[in-house]
């Protein structure tokens, strides 16, 4: 196997795709504790690889000295109805996004914590109970603190019903200590999230986020143009 041809293997077998998402900064309510910052969302990057989604939030503080934030991650897989009211922590959070006439609702949520030495779990909802399963925890966590902190998480594709290809549409939430808080900051929404801390929030159009994983055929066709690419560049050196 010549060294053009090991490349383009290396290539298409660890190739991903990451998008970022901002968030204006500040956009918390006067009234609402921003925790030095740590509840004010910057970006989320998504990132896909053959098995795993990887979910890297961005917060404008240290959470190592402020470390009492949830920071929490809706889904709509757009393929099951989900539910438009509630998440697997109970809070007054809710997600909607239409497909057509039809309204989509939450079908995962992904909640993480910084304080006592941190953690993460997914829920499922189950639209035939019409009720929450989980939690699983989810052992590939970890977060970076500094000046702008960064809270990470993997889970596996098949976790939430995307082994294959496909867009599916979410939202993250930084929110407080107390299980009846809500969504302090909205990474979709630049303007200020709610104005008390119980005070319900709905991630919906045009205030949502949309990710897509192509067919591998899409990235195999990468794979081909880097191949052609580097023949190109020795041929020309």
């Amino acid at each position: 196997m010549n060294n053009y041809l090991v490349l383009c293997v290396a290539f298409l077998t660890a190739v991903t795709q990451a998008a970022t998402y901002t968030d204006a900064t500040g956009d918390i309510d006067p009234g609402i504790a921003t925790g030095n910052g740590t509840l004010d969302i910057v970006s989320m990057e998504v990132t896909h690889t053959a098995s795993d989604l990887i979910l890297a939030l961005t917060v404008n503080g240290n959470v190592a000295t402020t470390d009492w934030g949830k920071f929490c991650i809706g889904m709509a897989t757009l393929q099951t109805l989900g539910t438009t009211t509630g998440n697997g922590w109970a809070r007054p959070i809710n997600l909607v996004t239409n497909v057509g006439a039809t309204p989509y609702g939450m079908n995962y949520w992904i909640g993480t914590w910084v304080d006592g030495g941190g953690g993460a779990q997914l829920w499922a909802y189950d639209t035939n109970t019409a009720a929450w399963t989980g939690p699983t925890a989810l052992t590939a966590y970890s977060f970076t603190p500094g000046v702008q902190s960064i809270i990470s998480c993997t889970v596996a594709r098949s976790a939430v019903d995307m082994a294959g290809s496909g867009s599916f549409a979410f939202d993250a939430y930084s929110s407080g200590g107390g299980g009846g808080d809500s969504a302090v900051d909205a990474l979709a929404n630049p303007n200020v999230s709610i104005t008390a801390w119980g005070g319900p929030y709905t991630s919906q159009a045009p205030y949502l986020d949309t990710y897509l994983i192509p067919e591998p055929a899409t990235l195999g066709l990468l794979g081909v143009g880097a191949l052609v690419g580097l023949r190109l560049t020795r041929r020309t050196r």
